[in-house]
């Protein structure tokens, strides 16, 4: 509901993601890191343009590239998403049982540990 009340796709919200993880990237940067052609990341983007997530800069050195940046739309999209992945997951902590939620720390806690010396 959350995607299809702000007219989200699936793919643009990955777009709007890696953008947000660079700040502001190239097309061409945005496309190799979605594994996708140029053709289809400029269509993602001047969609999400045209919706007012996303704005095009063009390259100060280089007038053949454009940056992409998030916009503040974007911005307020992602805050608004965080809140609503931080009650869900308030709501579903506070079914669990004491012990149950000790076991799910621990195990989160592992993962973490794990994930901060695995190989980038």
């Amino acid at each position: 509901d959350f995607f299809v009340t702000r007219g989200v796709t699936q793919t643009q919200f990955l777009v709007l993601a890696a953008i947000r993880g660079y700040t502001r990237c190239t097309m061409g940067r945005l496309a190799r890191s979605l594994h996708v052609s140029m053709p289809t990341v400029s269509g993602l983007v001047d969609r999400l343009v045209r919706a007012g997530y996303l704005r095009r800069i063009p390259h100060p050195e280089d007038r053949r590239q454009v940056i992409v940046e998030a916009a503040p739309k974007a911005q307020a999209f992602f805050q608004e998403f965080e809140t609503v992945i931080r009650r869900r997951w308030e709501e579903v902590l506070l079914t669990l049982e004491p012990r149950d939620l000790r076991a799910f720390h621990d195990v989160v806690t592992k993962l973490r540990e794990r994930l901060q010396v695995a190989p980038k």
